[in-house]
């Protein structure tokens, strides 16, 4: 009974042992060392590798960073390039309205009325040297060095290719008329057997004829008389009914039917208006000149 005593107070036999043995303290010094420094070793991988994880995702958003922006720049510039190609200039008239032109390449053009022109500018490559024209214009073009061409309506009815030149050309429908004054042009246009080129000499007028694809030539003795559109007015010097007609026809395209004007003594000097308006200016000649002019479409008859 005094053993059972013992065990209910909680006390061991001698026979027991009185601990568990630990597993560290039953190895030696050496071996304790080398526990511990795989411990240790273990623990510092760890937290290398836990450094190295975040490391790699830092880059990772690092470069999705600069790669997000190198595509952002790609498309500014992309944009910005494609605006700056692209941009547009245009210029146009309304009635009894002209408008002088300075063109980037130093060339001149005056607008005559109800007209418009319009030309592409790079900001990178400059000006192409070629622009659209509908309507009426003159062009002063300016010569350039590098021998690059002067191209009006590019590909259309009637192509205007010129290096230095004065001109006027008219591109209004049906209406496609060149007058050259000085230099040398060379007109493109779409003949019976397709597109044809023509050289142009100075004092010359060429007409293209939309209803059989033909050319019209025609010297005109001072070309310079048809530019008279763009002062709005006509001077005269001591002129005769037909030598005033023969100006205006060519201004308004008209034609004389059965080609016979009348003779007259009268001669007249001074200004005759010129407006959008064919049958005022008509209506002025018959005043001035004391005759009767019956217009009709595009013609006019003297009875």
């Amino acid at each position: 009974m005094e053993n059972n005593s013992k065990i209910f107070q909680g006390e061991n036999s001698e026979s027991e042992p009185t601990h568990e043995s630990n597993y560290i303290d039953q190895l030696d010094e050496t071996e304790q060392q080398a526990l511990r420094k795989r411990i240790l070793v273990g623990i510092k991988s760890g937290i290398r590798e836990r450094e190295e994880k975040a490391k790699q995702k830092e880059r990772a958003l690092y470069f999705s960073k600069i790669a997000a922006s190198f595509l952002l720049l790609i498309a500014l510039s992309f944009g910005l390039w494609h605006s700056v190609k692209q941009e547009q200039v245009r210029y146009s008239t309304g009635s009894n309205e002209t408008l002088k032109i300075n063109l980037p390449d130093g060339s001149i053009a005056m607008l005559n009325s109800n007209s418009s022109l319009s030309y592409s500018y790079n900001r990178v490559s400059g000006f192409d040297r070629k622009v659209e024209l509908t309507g009426e214009a003159f062009f002063d073009i300016a010569k350039n060095d590098g021998i690059k061409k002067f191209i009006i309506n590019e590909g259309e009815v009637m192509e205007v290719e010129v290096f230095g030149t004065e001109f006027n050309f008219k591109n209004q429908h049906p209406v496609h008329k060149l007058t050259l004054l000085e230099g040398s042009v060379k007109l493109g246009y779409q003949g019976d057997g397709g597109n044809e080129n023509r050289m142009v000499v100075p004092g010359e007028t060429i007409k293209l004829n939309l209803d059989n694809h033909q050319i019209e030539s025609k010297t005109v003795p001072n070309p310079l008389r048809l530019l008279a559109w763009q002062e709005r007015k006509l001077r005269m010097q001591n002129e005769s009914l037909e030598e005033v007609l023969e100006v205006v026809t060519e201004l308004y395209d008209l034609e004389i039917i059965d080609q016979k004007i009348p003779p007259t003594n009268q001669l007249i000097s001074g200004s005759l208006p010129l407006t959008d308006n064919a049958n005022e200016v008509i209506n002025n000649i018959e005043v001035l000149f004391n005759t009767k002019i019956n217009l009709e479409k595009n013609s006019i008859r003297i009875p």
